[in-house]
């Protein structure tokens, strides 16, 4: 079973918690089960009402970057890109105080952001292309490959696409299946 999302985790644990206290519950003393008895009972409100409150106040901290169909949506869920375009026109600032810099700080906090971006996708597309060059022999799906390297396969198949167009790997059919191969 993959675990790749904190709600699956919350599960397990409450499971497990819940499985052990009804049976470490026998071999209480008859004077401490009363106790324990309400702390088995008051134990899954507790995590319930934790649960949605995380569900109202942060939702997307319960889902992983591959839960989303392109992670681009996860940066934005959790107002990544936004993050850092602030801190970097925070910094920007205080270097256009010192004269160091002029232009439009939001544009150019902006466009960080964007850089940002764009360099999470090439270190991807590096670690995709190291990985198929190495295993030049085969051909791999999108869906194969993401879940090899651990990246959704919206953001595999974006970088397959970059690479093909770089003119690094092959794309084929194999029957009904896109496939693709590096380069030799």
């Amino acid at each position: 079973m993959k675990v790749s999302n904190p709600l699956t985790i919350v599960a397990i644990f409450s499971g497990a918690a819940e499985t052990f206290a009804t049976g470490a519950l026998v071999a209480l003393p008859l004077s401490l089960q009363e106790k324990f008895i309400y702390f088995v009972m008051f134990f899954p409100v507790f995590i319930v009402t934790l649960f949605f409150f995380v569900l109202v106040f942060k939702p997307q901290v319960l889902y992983a970057p591959s839960d989303f169909s392109n992670e681009e949506h996860f940066l934005h869920a959790n107002q990544l890109k936004e993050v850092v375009a602030q801190e970097t026109e925070k910094v920007l600032s205080e270097a256009k105080e010192s004269n160091q810099i002029t232009g439009n700080l939001k544009e150019l906090s902006n466009r960080v952001a964007e850089l940002t971006v764009k360099s999470w996708e090439h270190e991807l597309d590096e670690k995709v292309h190291k990985y198929m060059f190495e295993h030049s022999n085969e051909a791999f799906t999108h869906r194969g490959l993401g879940h090899i390297l651990l990246v959704g396969k919206s953001s595999i198949l974006a970088s397959l696409i970059r690479l093909e167009v770089d003119g690094k790997i092959l794309s084929g059919m194999d029957g009904t299946v896109k496939v693709w191969q590096a380069k030799k």
